[in-house]
């Protein structure tokens, strides 16, 4: 018996791409008026790399970057991540590069960066984002554009 289904396939943030190519995200993003700070490293790596992100979901978040081409980690990277949220504390976890945004050839002006996707994180520290993500203020929220 058919059915109208669609099938759905989660892309590597989080998101499911549906048979008609509309992008369809499963987990809940803010995007925030203020941005927080993240620290980048390699795995055990001694140098590290402050940042900011206003996007921000469970499965990652995405830095706005001027010139994403020259971001110092490479899509094989696994990286220690450290989200400094409001209230003076951190959530740590690995992620690795899941999409780079390069600025468009021509036309079209688009937000250029790198996406960030979550590989692994403690159960103390996932509880700590979802709960960031939950009490975040309607008010603080901007729009997609």
């Amino acid at each position: 018996m058919a059915t109208n289904a669609k099938q759905q396939q989660p892309d590597i943030e989080g998101s499911t791409e549906e048979e008609d190519g509309k992008n369809r995200r499963i987990h809940t993003r803010v995007f925030l008026e203020k941005p927080l700070q993240v620290r980048l490293a390699s795995i055990g790596g001694l140098v590290s790399y402050q940042m900011e992100t206003s996007d921000i979901s469970h499965a990652g978040f995405f830095l706005d970057f001027d010139r994403p081409g020259r971001f110092p980690f490479t899509a094989e990277s696994i990286l220690e991540v450290w989200l400094q949220l409001p209230n003076d504390k951190a959530i740590f976890f690995n992620g690795k590069m899941a999409r780079l945004v390069l600025p468009p050839s021509e036309g079209k002006i688009a937000e250029t960066g790198i996406a960030i996707r979550i590989i692994q994180i403690s159960n103390e520290n996932e509880k700590l984002l979802d709960w960031f993500i939950k009490s975040v203020a309607p008010q603080v929220i901007k729009k997609a554009v």
